[in-house]
């Protein structure tokens, strides 16, 4: 008899931890790292999308104006670095949210928008590479496609994010101010 409330009470206490840890996985940000991931893809394509405005613009200057190709070239490996940082955080993500059928097809979506981006990155930098004269219209283009494709990929990110109930990073207290807010918990 006493074996037999003893497997009961284990029994308990295991189906009692299994119901805690599935309600906890239920919960917005059961893992800490979900708000980081979040946050750097969503900063990747940020930074990527600026940097094919910034080369976009740069493009326009005229040539009458000196301008390296070194310059032109950085902004194509800054954006082709970001989109990676981005796609890591994606991974990531995705391995974490393997479950949520949702989830996946939005990430999938997303590393598509970065696929065609990065295409057209690899364009630019062929472009750069030629330094032949009548071509910026192309560069023009191309940093147009980025820019809109990088541009889906974050109204994706967006909704994504939402999805997880994964709000973005706040914005850091000012000296002392974490301190004040931490004395008052």
């Amino acid at each position: 008899m006493k074996t037999l409330n003893a497997a009961i009470v284990i029994g308990t206490a295991l189906f009692l931890t299994g119901a805690v840890a599935q309600a906890q996985q239920d919960q917005p940000y059961f893992h800490a790292g979900w708000k980081m991931l979040g946050a750097q893809a969503f900063q990747g394509q940020q930074h990527a999308q600026d940097r094919a405005q910034q080369l976009y613009y740069y493009n326009q200057i005229p040539k009458t104006v000196p301008k390296s190709h070194d310059d032109a070239k950085a902004l194509v490996a800054g954006i082709k670095k970001d989109l990676a940082d981005s796609d890591k955080a994606l991974d990531k993500l995705k391995a974490e949210v393997a479950k949520n059928k949702d989830a996946v097809a939005l990430i999938d979506s997303i590393k598509k928008h970065h696929a065609k981006a990065h295409e057209v990155c690899g364009m630019a930098e062929e472009i750069c590479m030629k330094h032949h004269e009548g071509e910026d219209a192309a560069l023009g283009d191309c940093c147009s496609d980025m820019w809109h494709e990088i541009d889906a990929a974050k109204a994706d990110t967006t909704k994504l994010l939402k999805l997880l109930k994964i709000d973005k990073l706040e914005v850091p207290p000012k000296k002392g101010e974490a301190k004040k807010e931490a004395a008052k918990k």
